[in-house]
């Protein structure tokens, strides 16, 4: 691997940078990593940035929030435990987003072959986001073309290089220091500045030009450890305390943005102390185009929209679904989510709002007339018996197998995804109903309760398949039905067993049944609380983390409207989302 103009990687290697702790493997916990890592972190009380409120440093990118006493700015109640967020590598999307936000590159390298990896729903999750030494040479591969893509264009070249002097080096660490605060996402240090200056003056001694020597640099900034995992440091406080003003930011962007805070957040970083400061942040953030990537990111993966495309489905049984179809019901699946997202509308009504984002093939297959030509149109069409997210043709296809509908599928799917419940794991000698033959054309309740008439299978099913049982009327493709392929006439009433939500058990009937019940159950403003703070956060849940979720949702509940932009303001100002507590067990 070389550098232009005949510069060597290895020779800037050997100036200790750019690999700092990814030449190893770096686990995505945040608390181990081999390599040369560990060594080229500053003690605490160093100047270090990221430094927290509380920290005795007065280095770059500190800020200067301060610690709100109780009761004020930040404070929920009910929190007990803010937790410690681990350090978290960018995954493919954020990667993606952070260099043609940073840099104005079209280029997007980070494809399907780069380690991912998905827990709790979500691909954002620092535990599972490590490096290995082959997605690390993706990474130097990746982060070579992305800097001679920008330094082969003008226009991209002008917005780094503000100074066509060679050897300026009063100029050539402005651009370094400007560079780095996009591309780790606070001021760098003096010694970084230093470093990365070392990068331009030997490659400028090995025969490299102005420009090229910075395209090195820009090179290593992308290559560090800095860049591709998002830091936060405790610097020596063993405490709860508020991250940094540019700790906060960063968390902020990738939530609403999944990609690096811009140019005004970067630049409010230090002032975002007080709620007024952060609500106004989240509502410009949420203003702006990028704030699509929560619906993309978030909605997509915990809705199930970005399933909907490679969804399998028997072209015998339903001839009906074709990929145009399955397009147009993932577009309407964000389409429904992001109307909540934009408007004051309650989270009451997402089980309940009547309207559809169809274009003519995906409203022929609802029924719904009058709607003409390839492109969504908003509709409320009422002379139906059908409304609510539960009955999207999306989410109904994505919910059943390939040939037929799945009640247990969807009820478990409500349980996960709608109340946060799941059910426990099935036995090992459970089985599928296709074990029994071919499921098609029969009436499924009838199969299914024969299959929970074993005691080991009644226990889950029992509170599973009642939400599917219901929905049954709504084939494997969405499309609504009266009768099974048998002819026998299908039954949506069912009935939930007692439980904590309710003591006397509750019978229920069809979508409108289903999707009350659901709506009813005080764990479905939980839920949506919870997934936030999971994707937010990036974090699987502790036992505190649920808590807090539980505390968030209250006050979410008591201090205002319903609605998602609210949420999302309540967790932003919440504890979790600005402190971080070192002696936290996560």
């Amino acid at each position: 691997m070389h550098l232009s103009r005949g510069v060597t990687w290895s020779s800037i290697l050997a100036l200790g940078i750019a690999l700092s702790g990814c030449s190893g493997m770096v686990s995505g916990d945040g608390n181990s990593a081999t390599g040369p890592d560990t060594a080229s972190k500053p003690a605490a009380g160093s100047g270090q940035p990221g430094v927290g409120a509380g920290g005795a440093s007065n280095g770059a990118g500190t800020g200067s929030t301060p610690v709100p006493s109780a009761g004020g700015p930040g404070t929920v109640p009910g929190v007990v435990n803010p937790g410690l967020s681990a350090m978290h590598r960018l995954n493919t999307a954020e990667y993606n987003a952070t260099v043609a936000d940073a840099l104005g590159t079209t280029l997007q390298p980070a494809t399907g072959n780069w380690r991912g990896g998905e827990i709790d729903g979500f691909d954002n999750i620092a535990s599972v986001l490590g490096v290995d030494d082959t997605q690390y040479g993706l990474y130097l591969d990746a982060a070579e073309a992305i800097a001679k893509d920008v330094f082969a264009s003008d226009a991209l070249r002008a917005k780094i290089v503000t100074c066509a002097t060679a050897d300026d080096m009063a100029c050539v660490k402005g651009i370094i220091s400007k560079t780095g605060l996009k591309a780790f996402r606070r001021p760098l240090l003096d010694a970084e500045v230093a470093t990365y200056t070392k990068v331009y003056t030997t490659s400028r001694a090995q025969g490299a030009d102005h420009n090229g020597s910075l395209q090195n640099v820009l090179w290593s900034l992308l290559s560090s450890a800095e860049f591709l995992y998002r830091m936060e440091f405790d610097n020596g406080v063993k405490t709860k305390h508020l991250i940094s003003g540019y700790e906060l930011a960063t968390r902020l962007s990738y939530f609403l943005w999944s990609s690096a805070p811009d140019d005004a957040l970067l630049a409010a970083a230090n002032d975002l102390n007080t709620d007024a400061a952060i609500g106004t942040a989240v509502d410009r953030m949420l203003t702006d185009q990028k704030s699509a990537r929560l619906v993309q990111n978030f909605a997509g993966q915990w809705l199930g929209a970005r399933k909907v495309l490679a969804h399998p489905v028997a072209a015998d049984v339903y001839p009906a679904w074709t990929p145009d179809i399955a397009s147009a019901a993932s577009k309407e699946m964000f389409a429904y989510f992001d109307e909540f997202l934009r408007s004051d509308r309650p989270w009451s009504e997402f089980l309940s709002a009547d309207m559809n984002f169809v274009n003519a093939g995906l409203a022929g297959l609802y029924g719904i007339p009058n709607v003409t030509g390839t492109a969504s149109t908003r509709v409320e069409y009422t002379a139906d018996a059908r409304k609510g997210f539960m009955g999207l043709i999306g989410f109904l296809a994505v919910s059943s197998v390939d040939r037929r509908s799945s009640p247990t599928l969807r009820g478990k799917w409500v349980l996960v995804n709608l109340l946060c419940s799941p059910p426990p794991a099935p036995p090992a000698t459970a089985g599928k109903l296709e074990d029994k033959g071919d499921p098609t054309n029969t009436n499924i309740r009838a199969v299914l309760e024969a299959h929970r008439a074993s005691p080991a299978c009644s226990s889950c099913h029992s509170i599973m398949d009642p939400f599917g049982l219901a929905i049954e009327q709504y084939d494997g493709i969405g499309k609504f039905r009266t009768k099974y392929p048998d002819g026998s006439t299908i039954d949506p009433s069912t009935l939930l067993p007692p439980s904590s939500t309710y003591p006397q058990g509750i019978s229920f009937s069809g979508l409108d049944g289903a999707e009350k019940a659901v709506t009813d159950d005080p764990k479905f403003k939980e839920c949506i609380t919870e997934k936030l703070y999971t994707y937010g956060l990036g974090r699987s849940l502790s036992n505190d983390d649920k808590n807090n979720a539980v505390a968030i949702e209250k006050d979410w509940e008591t201090t205002g409207a319903l609605s998602v932009g609210r949420l999302l303001h309540r967790l932003a100002l919440a504890e979790p989302f600005r402190y971080r507590n070192p002696g936290s067990a996560q």
